[in-house]
């Protein structure tokens, strides 16, 4: 996917012509001699040579490295699967399913958002499930916003980039800068985040897998977080614009119209966030 830039092979190797060509044995101690006081006299030149070298050659690994830590394959954003539920947390004391994670299974995140008590905020569920109790309880503890909305932001994010994209992926149709895009939104701290209510439910799938196989009930965590659609639009923004005008330091560079897709996105991104 990129070009990387790599040292040229023949650096720092001595070609065996140029030391087979040395018939006169007086030429070897001459050598010898040459390089004792090259070692002596340039001894931090060659320090730093050895270290350019090297940095050099590791130069690939540390890229790799970089790519690596953003996945491209994350499942779409605050999904889940209709589920029948057959307990909730409360439920003994005859408290009902808190109402946003009702419209939430039934609809999505837009049934919970078209809620009138949250206009002028956006909303995101963080999730997880399994099939012990504790571990969702735990979890539930353990959520903080201002740790872990990064993840619901990008994950969003993501999703707004591949938003009627059918031929081509999206690292096709914006070149460099998506990529730039989701590392910066999965690595951006962001502000204003505000955990509103949690709840967990005891289900099962609606609508069975192909292949059949036992039903087993999982417990399922949901967590309500909102953040003012302003507050997440101005550091969306300056996120974007910052990519836009960063300079890509090798590998590809982006064409005039990926450029042009990636700013049309930009220019009306929450449309459709």
């Amino acid at each position: 996917m990129y070009e990387r830039p790599v040292c040229r092979q023949d650096a720092g190797i001595v070609h065996k012509r140029s030391i087979s060509g040395v018939n006169n044995p007086y030429n070897y101690l001459i050598l010898m001699v040459m390089f004792m006081v090259m070692t002596c006299r340039l001894f931090p030149t060659g320090i730093f040579f050895l270290f350019f070298v090297f940095s050099c050659s590791n130069r690939e690994v540390i890229r790799d490295s970089a790519v690596l830590d953003i996945q491209f394959d994350l499942p779409p954003r605050q999904e889940t699967p209709v589920l029948r539920v057959l307990d909730y947390q409360n439920s003994n004391e005859g408290r009902v399913l808190p109402v946003w994670l009702r419209r939430y299974l039934d609809n999505g995140i837009a049934g919970t958002e078209s809620m009138a008590v949250y206009q002028g905020s956006y909303l995101f569920i963080a999730s997880i499930h399994s099939v012990r109790q504790p571990v969702i309880t735990q979890w539930l503890a353990n959520y903080h916003p201002e740790r872990d909305f990064s993840r619901l932001a990008a994950q969003r994010i993501q999703k707004r980039f591949e938003l009627n994209l059918t031929d081509k992926p999206p690292d096709m149709v914006y070149g460099p800068n998506y990529e730039k895009a989701i590392k910066a939104a999965f690595g951006h701290m962001f502000w204003g985040a505000q955990r509103l209510d949690d709840s967990w439910i005891l289900a099962l799938p609606a609508v069975q897998d192909e292949v059949a196989g036992p039903e087993q009930p999982q417990y399922w965590g949901f967590i309500l977080v909102s953040i003012p659609r302003e507050t997440l639009e101005i550091q969306v923004n300056e996120l974007l614009s910052k990519v836009s005008n960063s300079k890509t330091k090798g590998g590809r560079t982006a064409t005039k119209e990926q450029n042009a897709a990636f700013d049309h996105v930009k220019d009306r991104f929450f449309d459709h966030f």
